[in-house]
């Protein structure tokens, strides 16, 4: 999931953007974090500090992915 949703946010960022034109840089940051634990997550990559296994943890990051979606179509629909 982490793939798709960079690839969007790099190939047509116009597409987060909300009715009024602008973005929303709470969501895109939350969106951002839980790709960013998909990537780790899906290299295989295993920190061993207590504070990087908490921030990157694969259920943190498939749950801000899912949140980032679930809002970004949303508010597509809206």
């Amino acid at each position: 999931m982490a793939v798709p949703l960079s690839l969007v946010l790099l190939i047509n960022p116009a597409s987060m953007l909300d009715a009024n034109g602008h973005y929303s840089h709470n969501l895109l940051m939350l969106i951002m974090w839980g790709v960013a634990a998909g990537f780790v997550h899906g290299v295989g990559f295993d920190p061993r500090a207590l504070v990087w296994r908490v921030v990157f943890h694969p259920l943190l990051g498939w749950g801000l992915m899912a949140l980032g979606f679930g809002i970004w179509g949303m508010a597509r629909v809206a």
